[in-house]
């Protein structure tokens, strides 16, 4: 009996795996950049400033970074998605937001090692700026 369960068990979340769509798999590559750009955020606002930690997350969000932008096939709207129709519709302003942003990412992970804590602020705020110019042109509200 108890095997028969673990086998349903087991199935059951494959076959959730198996039903993610495009905007779930969106969430958590995004997701995933968050788990080192909110620590980040979080040292360089409220402290205390560890710069062997922030080395790290910004090693970890530099390799992340690029992974949801491949995720961004035409078509692939879906009940979870809140990804706006301008994204394939507007495809050289949205390559152009993800050029920007994997630059700024770039700028912050190169200056990761800095002392000048001004100057590294900067690099993190114009990513978050970054983020907001590509969610306010192509992400929908949620649903």
């Amino acid at each position: 009996m108890m095997k028969k369960l673990t086998m349903a068990a087991l199935l059951a979340v494959v076959g959730m795996h198996a039903m993610a769509g495009a905007g779930e798999d969106r969430q958590k590559s995004f997701k995933k950049m968050l788990l080192s750009y909110e620590p980040i955020g979080v040292m360089l606002r409220d402290g205390p400033f560890r710069k062997d930690q922030f080395i790290k997350h910004a090693d970890a969000l530099k390799l992340a970074a690029p992974l949801p932008f491949a995720q961004f096939a035409p078509g692939s709207i879906d009940d979870v998605s809140r990804a706006k129709p301008e994204i394939w519709q507007q495809p050289a302003r949205w390559k152009q937001e993800e050029v920007r942003f994997l630059q700024a990412v770039s700028a912050l992970q190169a200056g990761a090692a800095s002392d000048d804590l001004a100057t590294v602020r900067n690099k993190y705020n114009a990513i978050s700026q970054s983020c907001k110019s590509c969610h306010d042109a192509f992400r929908g509200p949620k649903k």
